[in-house]
């Protein structure tokens, strides 16, 4: 089993843990007892809300869902050669040691995996249901950060889209809002991260 340490990842200011923290409370509550939420655009900021889970006593598995971006390999060079959603997309008949355990007992990840070709289809996407189901009982909340359409964001209880200040706009948030809820995505709401 692979293990990974997270510290770099998870370091934030006072300002930032209070932020991330008032946003998992209010998360709790628009989920509705529902565990398994979806971020996009953001894939350190999903972890970050991961993390802020487990900070509230939650044990949690983080899931790189957004298979069309790197930025856990390519950032942190974390997940290299690893099995993950995407192997178990193409062959989920094929049992996988997919969790990675981190130095914290209570999260652990579940990384992109490797696509050789860089397509998912609509039959493997379909899978990503029985997946979230696979691991649903063992953890008290799932976090992924999902690919931009909300292709597996749509399985998932609800969704948050996340900005970077710098890239928000809000005619444009307003449109992406429409396109993922055309797409059954449940969207809880905007954050901008700033």
């Amino acid at each position: 089993m692979f293990s990974v340490n997270i510290d770099k990842i998870v370091g934030m200011t006072d300002n930032e843990k209070k932020c991330y923290e008032e946003l998992r409370e209010n998360l709790k509550k628009e989920l509705n007892g529902g565990k398994v939420l979806a971020i996009t655009k953001n894939g350190i900021g999903a972890f970050k809300i991961a993390y802020s889970f487990v900070c509230a006593g939650e044990k949690v598995l983080f899931i790189d869902a957004d298979i069309m971006s790197e930025i856990f390999l390519g950032k942190y060079k974390l997940g290299k050669n690893l099995k993950g959603v995407a192997d178990f997309l193409k062959k989920p008949s094929q049992m996988y040691d997919l969790i990675c355990k981190t130095n914290n007992p209570q999260l652990d990840i579940i990384f992109t995996g490797v696509l050789d070709d860089g397509v998912i289809s609509e039959d493997e996407e379909s899978m990503m249901k029985q997946f979230i189901d696979m691991y649903s009982d063992r953890y008290d909340r799932i976090v992924l950060s999902s690919d931009v359409d909300g292709r597996i964001a749509k399985y998932c209880d609800g969704t948050v889209i996340m900005y970077e200040e710098s890239e928000f706009g809000e005619l444009s948030a307003e449109n992406y809002v429409d396109e993922l809820e055309n797409n059954k995505c449940n969207v809880l709401g905007v954050v901008i991260n700033g």
